[in-house]
């Protein structure tokens, strides 16, 4: 009665606890959901895989949907790495789901483009998935080598993600070794697993971690059961992986490996401890059942409900025995025919009670239910095999055909390597037939153009010695040509020269006559000037004044009258030039500056100071639309000269029209 209240209580405690457990859970995929909706670019498909990973235990198909989806959208981003892993992560699920085949394709298209890329940690995860496929399908060789190539590509990266598949891949390593019993390796490997676990810091890496190592204990106690501290030792580990679990569930993904690790412990309690550790398995079982019943874990209920019929039996309680059976089948009947071989056992388990108890009818019956179901399990197991097999025939069918066409291909390839070759020599003694054919027909044509050559030869040679000739009959009448005509350019020349000498001589006659006249009339006069200074004051200042302006002009109407002379057109150009915006007194000063003279000269014949000229000066430049850096006086001389050169090519002009007439 005690034992039941203490079973009753134990199981409410353990409901409540997995109440919370399975709302940790729920938190958990809901917080993936959520940064799966948020991530953006090629971490989006790898939180989505994350997530499908997390919902595999409690919803199967839509844990195969988010995969599926997530790798739909890998395919958005060239990123082999990230396309990688999304391949590998749809493996695994179909895997745990028995779709052999369809995670066979997928987890070879992960390691295709795990080829293509430079993500070491992806490319592991694929070879650690490849590995596990292996260990699954029992090709123990096949596991360890693929999953030592993992933990090769990252054993140099130091990323959490890539020391949680390392602990993963030591954990599968650890567990190839238990079924060999080679438990050195084995605690090796497991060691290697927990170290790794404790640099990820990952809940289910640690929780692995611990339960390696305490197996790997637990296998060698099995060798040598006389050791209690090897037992103890294990206890010990698979505790720590318990309580982590209890303290850390809302971290946790993967919740059946909390439910393998309590049957451990049950089970250890149960084989090795006495009858009074009962309530300490029992708590155990009861933990194991509530994570397997929401995590589908078929093995964990047989094994924990067999474990309490057998209790039942140490007490020789065979009803209570039957009803834990009855109820593990009860909780098994919604599961997938895969559970048939679980049930058998079962089933088994009832006959071997009823029997016991020596109710052979109903051991017949369950007996008989045993070889329906084992039946079924034989059928399918079968079934199994002959498409196995089937599958092998095929695959060998398309080895043989790949190898019989890479065989056809090698031969082809090789006779059309012949007949390339028989092609190429003909071609070559073609090209050397052609080639002999050509080179005679070319020497042929190339004798008759010789002979054809020397005639053009012959004749271009006479008509180049007659070219010759007429050359030089060309440049001896050229050369005498050029003799006349530099005669008569010297002649030309020399005649504009004494005409310009004439024309020179005559406006100085001409100047110097009109010289003499106005001194001549000057000196009438001063003479009266001097004469009417007897006379009355203001008269003699009036005849003197009248005087000295007419003496100050005759001056100047020399001077300028000079330049017209010797210069025609002079001051009719300046004005062109200053748009007749020139006054008398500028064409003055212009003249003077032709003649020479400087700012003080000028100013001393015209009475005013040297400032006034300057001042002068300036406006002429304006006037005369001349820069600021340009000089008056070149402008000036420059103009006189373009004048005398234009005045002499009238002159020539004249002159040949006269030699013309």
């Amino acid at each position: 009665m005690q034992l039941k209240k203490l079973f009753i209580v134990t199981s409410c405690l353990c409901t409540f606890f997995f109440q919370n457990n399975a709302v940790a859970q729920k938190l958990i995929i809901d917080s993936l959901k959520i940064s799966a909706s948020k991530a953006k670019g090629e971490d989006k498909p790898v939180v989505m895989a994350e997530l499908a990973r997390a919902m595999n235990e409690s919803n199967p198909d839509q844990s195969l949907a988010t995969a599926l989806k997530a790798l739909s959208e890998s395919k958005k981003y060239d990123d082999a790495g990230t396309k990688s892993f999304c391949y590998a992560a749809v493996g695994h699920i179909l895997m745990r789901k028995e779709q052999e085949a369809r995670a066979n394709t997928y987890i070879d298209s992960a390691l295709k483009c795990a080829k293509q890329s430079n993500n070491k940690t992806f490319t592991a995860y694929a070879w650690l998935r490849k590995g596990w496929l292996e260990l699954v399908k029992g090709d123990n060789e096949k596991a360890i080598a693929e999953l030592l190539k993992a933990d090769q590509l990252i054993q140099n990266v130091s990323e959490r993600r890539a020391y949680s598949y390392r602990s993963l891949i030591n954990h599968y390593i650890a567990s190839i070794y238990a079924y060999g019993s080679d438990t050195l390796k084995q605690r090796k490997y497991a060691l290697l697993s927990l170290q790794n676990a404790r640099k990820s810091a990952l809940g289910d890496d640690m929780q692995i971690g611990y339960m390696s190592v305490g197996h790997s204990f637990f296998s060698v106690f099995e060798r040598d059961s006389t050791n209690r501290r090897l037992l103890d030792s294990s206890m010990a580990y698979y505790r720590r992986a318990m309580d982590y679990y209890l303290h850390s569930r809302d971290r946790i993904f993967i919740q059946s490996n909390a439910s393998a690790t309590a049957l451990n412990i049950a089970n250890s309690y149960f084989k090795y401890y006495p009858v009074t550790y009962r309530d300490s398995a029992q708590r155990y079982i009861n933990i194991a059942l509530e994570i397997a019943r929401r995590t589908n874990g078929h093995e964990v209920i047989a094994n924990c409900y067999g474990m309490l019929s057998e209790y039942a039996l140490r007490e020789r309680n065979f009803k209570k025995a039957e009803q834990f059976l009855l109820t593990g089948l009860t909780e098994l009947a919604t599961a997938s025919s895969a559970a048939d071989i679980t049930r058998s056992r079962m089933v088994l388990g009832l006959a071997t009670i009823a029997e016991k108890s020596g109710d052979t009818k109903k051991a017949l019956r369950y007996y008989k239910q045993y070889l329906d179901y084992y039946k079924k399990v034989f059928d399918g197991q079968k079934l199994a095999i002959v498409q196995q097999l089937e599958e092998q025939y095929h695959a060998a069918q398309q080895a043989t055909e790949i190898s019989r066409l890479r065989e056809r291909a090698d031969y082809n390839y090789r006779l059309n390597w012949l007949y390339v070759a028989i092609g190429t020599v003909s071609v070559v003694l073609l090209g050397l037939l052609l080639s002999s054919y050509h080179y005679k027909l070319k020497a042929a044509q190339k004798q008759k153009q010789l002979s054809e050559q020397k005639t053009q030869e012959a004749e271009l040679l006479a008509r180049l010695q007659k070219a010759e000739a007429d050359r030089l009959e060309l440049e001896k009448q050229e050369a005498e040509l050029q003799i006349s005509l530099k005669e008569e350019e010297s002649a030309k020349l020399q005649a504009q020269q004494e005409l310009l000498q004439d024309r020179t001589e005559w406006l100085e006659k001409e100047l110097l006559a009109g010289t003499l006249k106005l001194e001549e009339k000057n000196a009438i006069l001063s003479s009266l000037k001097e004469k009417s200074r007897g006379a009355d004051p203001k008269v003699t200042r009036q005849i003197s004044r009248i005087i000295d302006q007419n003496l100050r002009m005759d001056k100047n109407m020399s001077e300028q009258q000079a330049l017209n002379l010797i210069h025609p057109g002079f001051f009719s150009t300046l004005q062109e030039r200053a748009t007749n915006s020139l006054t008398r007194l500028d064409l003055k000063y212009c003249a003077y500056i032709l003649m020479g003279l400087d700012t003080k000269e000028i100013a001393g014949r015209l009475g005013v100071e040297p400032k006034s000229i300057r001042m002068a000066r300036y406006r002429l430049k304006q006037k005369l639309k001349l820069e600021k850096d340009d000089n008056l006086d070149q402008f000036i001389h420059s103009l006189e000269k373009g004048m005398l050169t234009e005045q002499t090519v009238i002159d020539n002009e004249r002159n040949d029209d006269t030699s013309d007439q």
